[in-house]
């Protein structure tokens, strides 16, 4: 593995004795690396859910994921202090206006264009579209699928390939460019992808010639580049200690755990399901003072715990009589990112890396359940307590769902 990373790391020479040398004496380095997509391209381009016409891996996008993965790994280096983790980011990625130039080139060929494949497609005489579980399971792809506001079923990009270029100032002031970058890169090979909703596996990288790392290789990374303290407030993040596994699961298997934790109910079949397991569609029959006959609010929570896995959520019943649409989400902002993330580390899209991301769940702290066709919102809360816990059977008295999910594979 150690000789595999430095090979990987080691600056292409473009001169005899070494990497290039500007004119100031800093020593400008290239890396180089080439990717090929394990799971399916989703979105990437300007236009949501679409890949880019041009190019279907942007380098813009690229540099967009190594900002955020060096934040989640380096961005205790700013001590606490926002200020200090622009000025470090700002060092290394630039930032708009004057002098904001950034020192690293970011250069993307693409190998591969892939082909289109839809997640879902319609089916003659049929109300929904039919899922496509051999491109990408349907609990995760849903977005793609066709809706009432949108009578469009969008596409994924299989067999994507590229190749990357990195080219960097070795040193810019006191910053060590290459360490920098290589934490970042290393985090963005193993935890994120390309495109969107990568989170939950889309666009997962698999480097040329370069092995699935095992549980304590990541561990090891992580303590090498990452630490406990100094991370500015809100800032995702993972440390040595953050919830880290490497399951022997395929992405597939692990969609299908995902689905069945969040929709939890005691039924064996779809025809008869039974009740949810968790508290919010009592809790939205309360709130708005409306349910089915046979659907009379009986949870014992009252709270809107799913929210950790991230906002928003749109709750839809089906019966008559029920609640119309409502929205859980923040107050002051209606998206919020999942702090779970998972994805394929290999081919044959296993095992899979699954991960916790530490930092605060719900900036502002206030979130509303909104009924927007009549105006109305009400106060909610996503805290459960060890008693509450106790009374929703998947999380075996974690309060913490996303932690509980994790635990449960």
């Amino acid at each position: 593995m150690r000789r595999a990373f430095q090979e990987a790391f080691s600056p292409r020479r473009k001169e005899e004795g070494g990497a290039l040398v500007r004119r100031d004496g800093a020593r400008v380095l290239t890396w180089e690396r080439t990717y090929t997509l394990l799971t399916p391209l989703f979105g990437g381009g300007v236009e949501p859910r679409e890949a880019d016409p041009v190019s279907v891996v942007r380098a813009t996008a690229v540099r967009g994921h190594l900002r955020f993965w060096w934040r989640a790994v380096r961005g205790w280096r700013a001590g606490g202090s926002p200020e200090r983790l622009w000025e470090l980011e700002s060092a290394l990625f630039g930032h708009a206006g004057e002098g904001g130039a950034s020192p690293l080139s970011v250069e993307v060929e693409v190998l591969e264009r892939g082909q289109e494949a839809y997640p879902f497609t319609d089916v003659p005489g049929k109300k929904f579209p039919q899922a496509n579980r051999e491109v990408a399971h349907p609990y995760l792809a849903f977005p793609l699928r066709r809706t009432e506001q949108d009578p469009r079923n969008y596409p994924v990009r299989v067999g994507v390939a590229f190749r990357l270029r990195l080219r960097f100032s070795e040193r810019v002031g006191g910053l060590d460019l290459r360490e920098e970058l290589e934490a970042a890169l290393w985090a963005w090979e193993t935890f994120g992808g390309i495109g969107a909703r990568t989170r939950r596996g889309f666009g997962a990288l698999l480097p040329q010639e370069v092995r699935p790392p095992t549980e304590e290789e990541v561990r090891k990374r992580l303590r090498r580049y990452s630490r406990e303290a100094g991370w500015p407030e809100g800032v995702p993040h993972l440390t040595p200690k953050s919830l880290v596994r490497v399951v022997p699961l395929s992405w597939r298997e692990l969609a299908e755990r995902y689905q069945d934790f969040r929709q939890a109910r005691p039924g064996g079949n779809s025809k008869s399901p039974g009740r949810s397991y968790w508290p919010e569609p009592d809790e939205v029959r309360r709130l708005t003072g409306r349910h089915a006959p046979n659907h009379p609010p009986r949870h014992p929570v009252r709270k809107f715990p799913r929210a950790h896995f991230g906002l928003p959520i749109i709750f839809h019943f089906k019966d008559k009589g029920d609640p119309p649409d409502t929205t859980l989400q923040l107050e002051e902002a209606e998206r919020r990112a999942s702090p779970l993330l998972f994805r394929p580390l290999g081919e044959g899209q296993k095992p899979c890396v699954v991960a916790v991301l530490e930092g605060a769940r719900f900036p502002g702290g206030k979130l509303i359940l909104e009924d927007k066709r009549n105006g109305r919102t009400w106060d909610v809360d996503p805290w459960l307590t060890p008693e509450e816990a106790q009374k929703i059977p998947v999380l075996g008295g974690e309060v913490d769902p996303v932690l509980a999910f994790v635990k449960s594979l």
